[in-house]
């Protein structure tokens, strides 16, 4: 069973400015202070299942920044943290201490700078400039706020109604947590006694039943043969069977759904090998997940079990929402920009030497769409712009954007490819003749623009709720002349496109055309390809 060692790093208090306003000081603060340091934990080594909590909360919260924190005499001391290199802060400075102040509310600040209590709050006026704070108090089975389960953030916001529910859920499984490994360490005191001498075990038999019985987590003891020789009442609770019905009887024979199941190969491992097991398991019969620790001893195996099941649902809630997140990610934006946006690349621009760009217009839109009801006019749009989108994917292109009945679509980038101008070529005759089987379906006399131009581009992404990837330059511009210059039912091609596409494609050369803020430039229609 593996020991709580006291941390030797070195306390990193962020420097001492005093808070306007002191936290309030609680009437039984003596009494507090002795609860906290019963727990033996302050300056202690990081642990797991403490870090695996507070990664959760930040996650459900939605924040950068969440820390289980414990508030000493003179300080707050931070158990464990998320996004914060400090390991603890002055009690003058500290949130927290005005939470436990409340012990049965959730304390929640949502702008700093709007509340007289903080608003000079040196975490507040220096960095980490912290603006939002949300903290669940942690109160001991006795009634004693110890500390904070709390989430914040450098922008003020608040929580919604399931995200304060999911915080104080979570305040109360660290805890329990902190009840677990003290019972753990009483107990392991007592078998140190145990080892020591037999007449002490003796006169100490009722103290551990007792400690085993007061536990929040479920405990039994089987011997060598696999009997139930101990088996606490929350154990019982958990599997649904009085300790009566348990002690005495073979594990395989009364909970028969174990054998063969990862409880039966994780047991056996631990008595064959003698070593200590952890593992997490749905329990069929009952419904419900099982997190086991499980120590061998010359006697048999020794076993807490602790039902994880809202814990597990909450982390599955999260995954299928960071799905759903990546999915609207991934439709929004292609597919490797959306990969470097998620690792949090700061500024995503890129430069290309050479991409072709199409620009597509519907003739006569705004009068077409005044004779046709709004439903119908969506419902018409949605099937020609899902039609360029499905030309778009089969020419592995990339479409940057519609703007009313526009459509914009660039082959290129932002992986290079070497067959962009042709891709982009092919894709403005299927555009056209896409339009020809929308009127022959549909009885309607629509017709398109299509404008081409090749050249270097600069793209990145804006925005910061809604993302959008964009491209910018002359290329650009004058791929849009080229379709607003154009003629119904035809490509229109600058000149750098032509020279890359002459040799495969029949062209019809216009005319010079006047452009606006370009002057006289040649175009060309491509007429078809060659055979």
């Amino acid at each position: 069973m593996s020991k709580h060692k006291k941390s030797q790093r070195s306390p990193q208090p962020i420097s001492p400015k005093p808070a306007v306003h002191a936290p309030p000081i609680p009437s039984n603060e003596a009494e507090r202070l002795e609860a906290l340091k019963q727990y033996n934990i302050l300056d202690s080594m990081p642990e797991e299942a403490f870090d695996e909590l507070t990664e959760l909360a930040a996650q459900i919260c939605g924040s950068p920044i969440s820390l289980v924190s414990l508030t000493d005499s003179h300080r707050q001391w931070f158990k464990s943290k998320v996004g914060i290199d400090a390991v603890e802060v002055p009690r003058e400075q500290a949130f927290c201490a005005h939470a436990i102040a409340k012990p049965d509310d959730l304390f929640v600040i949502p702008n700093m700078l709007e509340d007289e209590r903080f608003a000079e709050n040196p975490l507040v006026t220096n960095d980490p400039s912290i603006r939002f704070y949300a903290g669940t108090p942690l109160v001991t089975p006795d009634g004693f706020p110890l500390g904070t389960l709390c989430v914040l953030d450098r922008i003020p916001r608040n929580l919604t109604p399931e995200q304060r529910k999911a915080l104080q859920v979570l305040g109360r499984q660290v805890i329990a947590q902190m009840e677990l490994r003290l019972q753990i360490e009483k107990l392991e005191r007592q078998i140190n006694r145990y080892q020591q001498a037999e007449a002490q075990l003796r006169a100490s038999d009722q103290q551990v039943v007792d400690l085993l019985e007061g536990m929040t987590d479920g405990f039994w003891a089987l011997d060598r043969q696999w009997r139930f020789t101990f088996v606490n009442q929350k154990a019982g609770q958990i599997l649904q069977k009085s300790p009566e019905e348990l002690l005495g009887k073979v594990i395989w024979d009364v909970l028969s759904d174990l054998a063969g199941s990862k409880f039966d190969e994780e047991f056996h491992n631990a008595v064959t090998q003698q070593v200590s097991v952890n593992f997490e398991e749905f329990y069929a019969p009952l419904g419900r997940w099982i997190e086991v620790r499980a120590f061998p001893s010359y006697e048999g195996l020794s076993a807490f079990i602790h039902d994880i099941t809202i814990r597990r649902v909450m982390e599955e809630a999260l995954r299928y929402q960071q799905e759903q997140a990546d999915r609207l990610l991934s439709n929004t934006l292609p597919g490797p920009i959306a990969k470097r946006l998620k690792l949090q690349e700061d500024t995503i621009a890129d430069s290309f030497e050479e991409v072709t760009i199409l620009f597509a217009d519907l003739v006569n839109f705004t009068q077409w769409a005044s004779e046709i009801t709004p439903t119908a006019l969506v419902s018409y749009l949605n099937e020609i712009f899902s039609a360029f989108d499905q030309l778009t994917e089969k020419h592995g292109l990339e479409k940057i954007k519609t703007i009313g009945d526009a459509y914009m679509v660039a082959g290129g980038l932002p992986i290079p490819s070497d067959h962009h101008v042709e891709a982009i070529a092919e894709m403005g005759l299927d555009m056209l003749s896409a339009i020809v089987q929308f009127n022959t379906k549909h009885g309607t006399k629509l017709n398109l623009c299509v404008g081409i131009n090749t050249g270097p581009v600069i793209a990145g992404v804006i925005g910061t709720k809604k993302f959008s990837y964009d491209l910018w330059g002359d290329t650009v511009n004058i791929a849009s002349r080229m379709e607003s210059h154009g003629l119904p039912g035809r490509v229109q091609v600058t000149e750098a496109t032509y020279h890359h596409l002459k040799t495969h494609y029949t062209f019809e050369k216009r005319d010079i055309i006047e452009v606006k803020g370009k002057g006289s430039m040649q175009t060309y229609l491509i007429t078809g390809k060659k055979t």
